[in-house]
């Protein structure tokens, strides 16, 4: 194989008001053309700091401190901006994690492509048009001439990441730079990039270097595995050997963080304590949620007047229980209505027709009081902690306010003994109560956010997407920490996601949606090892599995 890319004692420094920090430290690799080198770890490993040193495209706190990056013989780092530019997305270049931010909201998708290719080939308008149709065919959207003419909002998300890797792939790049790019993808629509990228690399012998914290996808697409940590590689291993038999103790520890279905009674990263699989509630009790032919239609509004020309269907007939004690899993891709039904039991949307009852009562005849009554006992934990935290609030405050509001008749002294109990239980220190959410990791937030869920005792969390973003280790830790809490406290959760490998190992039950219906449910031994409906199946199939040993 021929060397593509050579990096030679790379350190780059971040600095900062106070202080300087190491991101990068020593890191030397090598990729070879036509081959895949996956660069995983958890966040501030050091993973994209690194790519971006490759590219010369560091924040302005950024600085390359030593080291050599040489592409084809030739040091980037001593190349001047004005060369780089050439080279940026001509020889090299870079998908992002998210693309409504690297696409302009208020430029067509086909100017967007076209103005790539132009800056980069000595084309005619007409022929980069031409290129751009074939590229958009080429990562297959379905209606290349209608795409170019939308915006980014008008495009699903696996759709805006097509179009970033048609803009990626417009120049022919020798080096392909993956930064996350299916981290916030539904698992069919991740197979199909991944599928993608393959397929375009090995037609054009294409180097790449895909960053990542997932190792299903690592094992699906990885020539090579690089391990990072601090800043450092602790590991450097060929794909199959890495899985195999990983050498050092971070990576085993990685591996071990991974849920499944054989991990069940287990705690993940951990597999010497064991938790009870079964909690202490009574499994025979009346269901504490019914959900019964919910309905849930959002008005299209048109003309000046805003009159309705029809409703999109986003929940049509949805019915399923959850038990005292109990984890069903919602799942489905996005879209499928998953969230609007979790936002609809909580009466945080209007509902069109059927009927919700908790705890024998139906939560759509209550208003008021009666309704704020129920709500202590029917919380709900949100995708992205940040978003749903008050930046400019301290923590303790942020869990109080919802015991206050929420009706809680403690003293406020009681109340702070209380946040002091909470922030011990999720596995935080005390002195994280004087803090604001912006001084504490992706982690950390999501368990102040089950701590505020917590803190009015409540029998039934709604848990919509609460570790889709978070770092394996992390999102093992939540996990953990959500198992535990059913299991002392016995509270029921109506978990929504569409990562099969959480359900496989929190869930008791699972119901599958797809366009507002659920289209087959049972318990998780049923559904994930003998599914009958053709869409679960076809979620199923699209799910990387790990392999070990």
């Amino acid at each position: 194989m021929n060397t593509l890319l050579h990096i030679d004692n790379l350190s780059t420094d971040i600095q900062l008001s106070d202080r300087i920090i190491p991101a990068v430290k020593r890191v030397s690799l090598q990729v070879h053309q036509g081959e895949t080198v996956a660069l995983v770890g958890e966040s501030g490993s050091g993973k994209s700091i690194t790519a971006l040193s490759i590219a010369r495209l560091l924040p302005d706190a950024g600085r390359v401190t030593s080291g050599q990056v040489l592409l084809h013989n030739e040091n980037l780092l001593a190349k001047s901006e004005r060369a780089m530019r050439s080279i940026r997305g001509n020889r090299i270049a870079m998908i992002f994690q998210e693309p409504m931010t690297s696409l302009n909201p208020v430029v067509k998708i086909g100017q967007q492509i076209i103005e790539s290719i132009l800056l980069h080939e000595r084309l005619s308008k007409t022929q980069a048009k031409q290129r751009c149709l074939s590229l958009l065919d080429a990562v297959g959207l379905p209606e290349p001439a209608r795409n170019m003419a939308e915006y980014p909002h008008q495009l699903s998300g696996g759709m805006r990441q097509r179009v970033m890797i048609a803009i990626a792939l417009a120049t022919n790049p020798e080096l392909l730079i993956a930064d996350e790019p299916t981290t916030a993808l539904d698992v069919t629509i991740q197979a199909q990039v991944l599928a993608l990228l393959k397929s375009l690399q090995e037609q054009r012998n294409m180097g790449m270097i895909f960053i990542t914290h997932d190792l299903g996808v690592v094992q699906q697409i990885a020539d090579r595995v690089i391990v990072m940590r601090h800043g450092e590689i602790v590991e450097n291993a060929l794909s199959a050997d890495f899985f195999k038999a990983p050498q050092h103790a971070y990576s085993q520890q990685l591996l071990n963080a991974l849920p499944s279905m054989e991990k069940r009674g287990l705690k993940l990263s951990d597999h010497t304590h064991s938790v009870d699989q079964q909690n202490s509630a009574d499994f025979s009790q009346q269901a504490i949620l019914k959900v019964d032919h919910l309905v849930v239609h959002f008005p299209i509004k048109a003309g000046v007047l805003k009159t309705t020309v029809g409703h999109v269907k986003a929940v049509n007939g949805v019915s399923f229980e959850l038990n005292p004690g109990r984890t069903l899993a919602l799942v489905g891709e996005s879209g499928c209505g998953k969230t609007t039904v979790g936002k609809s039991i909580l009466q945080l949307l209007s509902v069109t027709a059927g009927a919700i009852e908790f705890s024998g009562d139906n939560l759509l005849a209550l208003k008021g009081e009666q309704l704020l009554n129920k709500r202590r006992d029917l919380q709900i934990i949100f995708q992205d902690p940040y978003s749903s935290l008050n930046p400019r609030m301290l923590i303790g405050d942020i869990i109080e306010e919802g015991m206050i509001a929420l009706g809680a008749d403690s003293l406020a002294s009681e109340r702070s003994a209380e946040i002091d109990e909470l922030l011990h239980q999720v596995g935080l220190p005390e002195d994280a109560r004087n803090r604001y959410p912006h001084e504490f990791s992706g982690g950390q937030r999501q368990r102040i956010c089950i701590a505020r869920a917590l803190a009015v005792k409540p029998k039934v969390i709604i848990c919509d997407e609460p570790t889709s973003a978070l770092d394996v280790s992390v999102q093992a830790q939540v996990l953990n920490l959500l198992k535990d809490l059913q299991n002392k406290l016995g509270m029921s959760y109506l978990f929504i996601t569409h990562d099969m490998a959480v359900v496989s190992y929190l869930a008791d039950d699972v119901a599958v949606m797809n366009e507002g219906v659920i289209v087959e449910q049972g318990s998780v031994q049923e559904v994930l090892t003998q599914p009958k409906h053709a869409y679960t199946k076809r979620l199923l199939s699209a799910v990387p599995h790990v392999s070990t040993g």
